[in-house]
């Protein structure tokens, strides 16, 4: 791992959203010297007093705007989604400054742009490492565990399950802005698109099987950066009313896909979904399995056990962003189990893997 570059503040950008919050009380409890970010100034004025840490209000689109506030700046923990219109200005804003990036992100699109770019990412002698919350986190350390378990494996599944938690604002504002695109999975190395619940399994999650279904989740790009496994699908436990209604959407991709029908699930989500209480994210829990095969048909097959998604995504990215700071890092693009390993997602409370 290289040195890290500087010892400026750590920007949490868009630290007044649902899961920025989570994260800026976190690093308010630190000894980091960490600055609020985002659009919003009478937002950030409020949450800087509550949580008693200076606040500097920068526009994505405003390229002198990014530029004073990331100068100084040694890492930028983005948190301001849909990361698909959101991702390439701060990236720039990064190399421009020499400034490390981490983000949230669980969408395909968002990982495969930046790994795209890691010639140039490399050259600013920066790490840019998307994915430090659930979405990648725990599936990557996973995905890595089989890997190891079994080198020679070309085949991986992943799937996951959430128990007693609920999903953010920005988390169903990203889901309605992209409504109708189907599925995505990695079929001999290449990522490939498909329907929307293209397989559907009957997975032991440990408690009895439940039924799951196929999803374009983050790991069909980053696991196989992590594992060079050429064959990837990811699942997730669904109702069969909901694998139903997801399939529904592959006759009605074309017009799920304009604006006003977007717009319409989007508007929706402002006026009714805010995200789980703390009480919800307490007690809820996630267990993520998976399973690898080799050409012979050796197979290996392990359960993770994590806390509820949304206290995971704030307690690990914190860890992930304060060993950035503490020089644990490697330059150009990254995933997490790639740089921290297997064991990365032991370190975050309530988190062990299951025989």
């Amino acid at each position: 791992m290289e040195e890290k570059r500087g010892t400026g503040p750590v920007i949490i950008y868009g630290s007044y959203g649902y899961t920025g919050k989570l994260i800026s009380e976190l690093a308010a409890k630190s000894k980091l010297n960490v600055v609020l970010s985002g659009r919003n100034e009478e937002k950030l004025k409020n949450q800087a007093e509550e949580l008693k840490l200076p606040f500097q209000k920068a526009d994505l689109n405003h390229t002198d705007e990014m530029y004073d506030l990331l100068k100084d700046a040694s890492l930028v923990l983005h948190c301001a989604g849909p990361f698909r219109s959101t991702w390439k200005q701060m990236l720039d804003a990064c190399i421009r400054n020499n400034c490390h990036y981490l983000d949230i992100t669980g969408e395909i699109e968002v990982f495969e742009g930046i790994k795209a770019r890691d010639s140039e990412i490399r050259e600013a002698g920066i790490m840019a490492m998307p994915g430090t919350g659930f979405d990648v986190v725990p599936t990557d350390c996973l995905a890595l565990h089989l890997k190891n378990q079994l080198p020679d494996a070309v085949k991986l599944e992943l799937a996951f399950i959430g128990l007693g938690g609920g999903i953010s604002h920005g988390t169903a504002q990203s889901i309605a802005g992209k409504l109708g695109e189907g599925g995505a999975i990695r079929s001999d190395g290449k990522i490939k698109r498909v329907p929307a619940a293209y397989k559907t399994k009957e997975i032991d999650f440990g408690r009895g099987e439940k039924t799951a279904a196929s999803i374009p989740w983050g790991d069909v790009s980053t696991a196989h950066f992590t594992t060079q496994i050429p064959n990837i699908i990811v699942y997730t436990a669904m109702g069969k009313k909901q694998i139903r209604l997801l399939k529904l959407t592959n006759w009605l991709g074309p017009l799920l896909r304009t604006k006003f029908v977007r717009n319409r699930a989007k508007n929706w989500v402002g006026k009714n979904i805010t995200g789980p209480d703390k009480d919800t994210r307490e007690k809820g829990t996630s267990i993520i399995w998976g399973r690898v095969e080799n050409n012979k048909g050796k197979s290996r097959e392990a359960r993770l056990e994590t806390s509820e998604g949304y206290k995971l995504t704030a307690e690990i990215s914190w860890i992930i962003a304060k060993k950035v700071i503490e020089g644990q890092l490697k330059t150009g693009y990254q995933t997490p189990a790639a740089v921290y390993g297997e064991k990365l997602i032991l370190e975050a409370e309530g988190s062990q893997f299951v025989t």
